[in-house]
């Protein structure tokens, strides 16, 4: 499934500004050969497993000429889970259940704020050169999730909830200038466990803060895969080229 955003909204879509955080250069091959070579269907090749699990990239993969780094709205997926007749024959032997609207909100809104904070440790001014080369796009991605929750279980009564979530954590990373997608990292995560139902929703805005900590450890590899970028002083704000041009 290819997953992103397309080029055309890349300027409007800008959330803000981050420091470039990079470390030292790799001594193992980038890519990954033999039985553990995947291309997909971007053209993004499997990242060496000793260096990276999950992750592809460009052939060309490097990061150096970036100076600039931006976050733009992340996205949240749902399995699409079919409604099974509810009741307690089915439920036992059920083991995906789909999850109510209002629940699917409640999780976009701590994903959305999860990766608000992640990313708060980076952030710099609201400042992004109008020129798009040198800048590089991140976008976080929660897919795929599965909940193991019955419908309509009351939190009032004792009801006990094996591994209740299952969700795919993935970074993108794209020139902000052309829209190609440069990489991607891909990370299946499970909240594994019997728990009380009560327990479950209580947990889970902590279980979501520390997938949400998965995309910033991937950036940060990538980083140091990528090579050290050249820092460079802020131009004239997208902000106001876009003011600007819109009159």
């Amino acid at each position: 499934m290819k997953l992103g955003i397309p080029a055309a909204i890349l300027p409007a879509a800008f959330g803000a500004l981050l420091l470039w955080q990079a470390g030292a250069s790799r001594a193992q091959p980038l890519l990954a050969s033999g039985a553990d070579a995947e291309i997909t269907q971007e053209g993004l090749h499997r990242v060496n497993p000793l260096l990276m699990e999950a992750a592809y990239v460009r052939p060309d993969f490097d990061l150096s000429s970036y100076t600039r780094l931006v976050d733009v709205p992340p996205i949240v997926q749902f399995r699409d889970v079919p409604k099974a007749p509810s009741n307690a024959r089915t439920r036992a032997m059920t083991e995906e259940f789909p999850v109510p609207d209002d629940r699917k909100k409640w999780l976009r809104d701590h994903w959305h704020r999860a990766l608000d904070e992640q990313f708060a440790r980076l952030r710099a001014e609201d400042v992004v050169t109008a020129d798009l080369s040198g800048v590089l796009v991140v976008q976080g991605l929660l897919v795929d999730i599965v909940s193991r929750i019955p419908p309509g279980a009351s939190e009032s009564n004792y009801t006990l909830i094996n591994n209740p979530w299952s969700a795919t954590v993935i970074l993108e990373l794209r020139d902000a200038a052309t829209g190609d997608l440069l990489a991607r990292t891909v990370d299946r995560r499970n909240a594994t466990g019997l728990l009380e139902l009560a327990t479950v929703w209580f947990q889970t805005p902590d279980l979501i803060d520390r997938w949400a900590q998965v995309l910033v450890e991937r950036l940060e590899q990538l980083s140091e895969l990528g090579g050290r970028p050249r820092r460079q002083e802020p131009g004239p704000s997208l902000r106001s080229s876009v003011q600007s041009l819109a009159g």
